[in-house]
């Protein structure tokens, strides 16, 4: 028979549980929100499709924006609402990620890649086909030359402390950014802004 303590410390975890859930969930639903209007500031898109991760967990979304063939964002965010997977999120670094692709009008010729020195590595497929350099606190990884570094380090400066890898692909002409941690201040919305007219400039060298 369980005893009136053992009871009352169940009811008190199961309504502290069921607190936890609603707060994060109301927590990430505004963010995703927020981040989804972030997005459309900067973007200004003629068209846009979204797609809601469980409701709770982000989004992803294809934008129609003019001066691109299409842009496609995937936003995650880490489990505030579940008091199980919350602290391995926290313990793990996870931390709220955005990923943007670009695709490019214009044709490039050569894979390269920008990650910033510190961060866990991220998975690149050919990497033993790349040769690698150390640059201003980033590393470099590119296919055959490093003639993108003068227009890219400025757009990984320009997204610095949120940027965790650029890349640029040639099989279907995609500028890749990744950026993690508090996306949603304005301070990351103007470095987006301008990373953006960046990338447009990068890409109409080569249209």
């Amino acid at each position: 028979m369980i005893s009136s303590k053992i009871f009352w410390g169940l009811l008190v975890f199961s309504l502290f549980i069921v607190a936890v859930f609603y707060a994060g969930m109301r927590k990430n639903m505004r963010m995703a929100r927020e981040m989804a209007t972030l997005l459309e500031d900067v973007f200004k898109p003629v068209d846009k499709t979204y797609t809601w991760l469980g409701g709770v967990m982000g989004f992803v979304a294809d934008y129609k924006v003019k001066g691109f063939k299409k842009i496609y964002a995937n936003f995650r965010l880490i489990p505030r609402h579940s008091l199980l997977w919350l602290p391995f999120a926290l313990i793990a670094g996870r931390k709220d990620t955005l990923q943007l692709l670009f695709y490019l009008k214009g044709m490039v010729n050569q894979e390269f890649h920008v990650v910033r020195k510190g961060v866990i590595k991220p998975k690149i497929y050919n990497i033993d086909k790349l040769k690698s350099k150390s640059e201003n606190g980033f590393i470099l990884h590119y296919q055959f030359t490093e003639d993108f570094k003068e227009e890219v380090l400025p757009i990984a400066n320009m997204l610095f402390p949120y940027l965790f890898h650029l890349a640029i692909t040639p099989e279907k002409n995609i500028f890749y950014i990744e950026c993690k941690g508090h996306l949603l201040d304005d301070k990351f919305k103007q470095s987006l802004s301008e990373a953006v007219r960046m990338i447009k400039e990068f890409q109409d060298k080569r249209a």
